[in-house]
């Protein structure tokens, strides 16, 4: 009988706990929800607990730090300015002992604040920042999929917010991973002299472009682009085809571009971002970053 009755209070307690947990979380929540499902999954393996927990780490330093969830802060007079630039200085001190770790908790943002826009962000320009690593986005791509299905599962996103997510992942995740492909053969690519013809060898630069540079054409073996701070267009620049193969017309190279005779070389690139992310700026319609 004392049996049955501790079975009883441990079906009501469970039937409460599903109760409440139907209604909507917070964000925070809803991630540490998701990471205690799969921390008792026993089919799911190590490596993929250690990817949510990076990628969800990574998410929320997007979100504080770059994202327009979270205001800047209004300051009513002078002193209050100095107190919030003096403690500034004291954590980029800390920081630089490596005493600090970054803030990376989301408090009481509420779920229905993100925006789709936020994870095509995220994937395809925040994480590009961080690293050239196709595995890193492809698994960071299927943890973000598994995540929405959690809450989709859970009531936690209506059918319509639901597709609204899916729709944005399938279209930045796999758009980031080739990027980061881009980005990694080309770094190797100029660490390796670029192809460049041995009666070039010996010429110096007459001149150099760098920023952000748009692919404006790929034809005959070479590329074009468009600077956002020159008015005219930069190229040829000769790649191998299997390079070539990659890009899309559209995608942002952070570069840096040097002339030497009548041939453009790259100097130095750094990330490379999808079209569907980095697009114009009177054609962009999302959020708005922060830094």
């Amino acid at each position: 009988m004392h049996f049955q009755q501790e079975l009883a209070h441990v079906y009501q307690f469970k039937l409460f706990t599903d109760l409440s947990m139907s209604r909507l979380p917070i964000l925070q929540g809803s991630m540490d929800a998701f990471v205690q499902k799969l921390s008792a999954d026993r089919e799911a393996d190590s490596q993929t607990l250690i990817h949510t927990e990076q990628c969800f780490e990574a998410l929320a330093q997007y979100l504080i730090h770059f994202s327009d969830l979270f205001k800047d802060q209004d300051f009513s007079d002078s002193e209050e300015y100095a107190e919030w630039e003096q403690g500034l200085e004291e954590h980029m001190s800390k920081l630089l002992d490596g005493d600090v770790e970054p803030a990376c908790d989301l408090g009481q943002l509420e779920l229905g604040k993100l925006d789709p826009e936020h994870l095509r962000d995220f994937l395809g320009w925040f994480v590009l920042r961080e690293t050239s690593d196709a595995d890193v986005l492809h698994a960071y791509a299927n943890v973000l999929i598994g995540w929405i299905e959690f809450m989709h599962a859970r009531d936690w996103l209506n059918q319509s917010e639901y597709l609204g997510f899916s729709e944005i992942l399938a279209d930045v995740g796999p758009a980031s991973e080739r990027t980061a492909r881009v980005s990694q053969v080309l770094f190797h690519f100029v660490r390796s002299g670029t192809g460049v013809s041995p009666r070039l060898r010996a010429q110096r630069f007459s001149r150099f472009v760098e920023g952000h540079a748009r692919a404006s054409v790929i034809e005959k073996g070479a590329l074009h682009f468009n600077f956002e701070n020159q008015g005219e267009a930069i190229g040829p620049v000769m790649l191998p085809q299997v390079v070539l193969n990659l890009i899309e017309v559209g995608d942002v190279f952070d570069i840096e571009l040097g002339l030497r005779g009548d041939s453009w070389v790259m100097v130095d690139v750094g990330p490379v971002y999808p079209q569907c992310v980095y697009v114009e700026v009177e054609e962009y319609q999302g959020l708005d970053k922060l830094s």
